[in-house]
């Protein structure tokens, strides 16, 4: 009690008093990473902390096991006394000042999870409007465009933003990702053969460049030399969308590997100039890698290992997301005797997909994303290379659950698999 009124105190004889305001969370410390406590940041682990420069920060830590922690803020130079054992809380105040990273200190534990931001708000009234609260990456898989429905070449203009959000990985885990729109892949575009395709890209980040190659993109770096954005500016590409087909986009700012293992991927369909056949069902599904210091099953923040990332070691392989994102209630819906397309790519960076759906077999393959080609009938599995796509159609012949999988079926113990439920 007599730390909180001295806190008091010092804020109400303070000659910033006017202006300022106090700031007051509460966090749990374990290894895991600290818990929010009450609030918009209640249960979230390693919660963004914002407060407006010159607001006054208190940082109330709780232990809630036998094992020493502590926090500290590095820009801030401020650290609290140490928690030594189940019970034990700290009080710790200091001035908003700057962008900064809070930390255990203790040896090991930062590493282990226990890392996460504090950030200055730019205004009062929404102190998150540039760190954006995305409850799940996933991209469900029927979003997806409308066929289309026009006979001669238009400008289709996309507008698409970059940005850094954390969410869930796993069962009690979270990771940072990098994101077009907030999802993982980024969403679907969709043209005609001989469009003009304008894009807008802004980039949301305050500290990263980010942009786009589009291998639909006949032209320097898939456009990409014109998409390097600069944090918090917008850039804007203009391309023809030549040849039908299938294509991957993605990130292409140094390190590129690193950018498409935070989820920075998606595609664009070009339709051919005749239009696709209409199926009862569309799907986009996008298999990708997520290469991460802690294993899986670790509870709490999962970091990103660059050491993994060259070895082509992945933590996680995942189907739009995150492992197993789309099973439970963002498991795909068809029913009994609907046709169903699936436009498939891998985003990588590394891996090759050895895609294959449990209990159907593809009637036709459009090797490559390839609409010119002579398609391939009755396919068990699909050869998909990193950058690469292909569109698969089949009918579902009876009720059931169909479970995507790369068919290295070890991957799927890795994330690597989606349902569709058919009635």
């Amino acid at each position: 009690m007599f730390k909180l009124f001295s806190v008091l105190m010092f804020i109400f004889l303070s000659p910033a008093f006017a202006e300022a305001k106090m700031v007051h969370y509460t966090m749990n410390a374990s290894i895991r990473g600290y818990v929010g406590v009450g609030g918009k940041i209640d249960g979230v682990v390693n919660p963004i902390l914002t407060a407006q420069r010159g607001d006054m920060v208190m940082i109330t830590l709780m232990g809630v096991e036998n094992m020493p922690h502590d926090i500290k803020f590095e820009g801030h130079n401020v650290k609290s006394p140490l928690l030594r054992k189940k019970g034990d809380s700290v009080d710790i105040h200091f001035t908003a000042e700057m962008d900064d990273i809070y930390i255990c200190s203790l040896p090991g534990h930062a590493s282990a999870g226990m890392k996460g931001k504090f950030m200055i708000s730019s205004t009062q009234e929404d102190p998150e409007e540039d760190s954006p609260e995305v409850d799940d990456v996933v991209k469900k898989a029927n979003d997806i465009p409308p066929a289309i429905n026009y006979n001669t070449p238009r400008e289709v203009v996309f507008d698409i933003s970059a940005v850094e959000v954390e969410s869930k990985l796993d069962d009690g885990s979270t990771y940072e990702y990098w994101t077009y729109n907030g999802t993982v892949p980024g969403p679907m575009l969709r043209v005609r053969e001989g469009d003009t395709v304008v894009v807008n890209l802004k980039n949301l980040d305050h500290d990263m460049v980010h942009s786009i190659d589009f291998h639909a993109a006949q032209m320097n770096h898939g456009g990409a030399h014109v998409l390097q954005v600069p944090p918090m500016e917008t850039r804007t590409l203009k391309f023809v969308a030549k040849k039908a087909g299938l294509f991957v986009y993605h990130c292409a700012t140094p390190h590129v590997p690193t950018h498409l293992a935070k989820g920075m991927y998606g595609m664009i369909l070009v339709e051919p100039a005749a239009g696709l056949s209409v199926v009862d069902q569309e799907f986009y599904v996008m298999q990708g890698e997520y290469y991460t210091k802690e294993l899986r099953g670790f509870q709490g923040h999962h970091q990103h290992d660059e050491k993994k990332l060259l070895d082509e070691k992945p933590t996680y392989i995942v189907m739009n997301g995150r492992p197993q994102g789309l099973t439970g209630s963002n498991a795909m819906k068809a029913r009994a005797g609907d046709s169903v397309r699936i436009f498939f790519g891998a985003g990588g960076p590394n891996l090759i997909s050895s895609f294959h759906v449990i209990g159907e077999i593809f009637d036709k393959v459009y090797p490559y994303g390839s609409f010119l080609s002579v398609p391939f009938f009755d396919i068990q599995t699909v050869l998909v290379p990193a950058g690469g796509a292909t569109i698969v159609e089949f009918i579902i012949d009876e009720p059931g659950h169909y479970v995507l999988v790369d068919h290295s079926l070890s991957r799927v113990e890795k994330g690597a698999s989606a349902i569709i439920e058919a009635h």
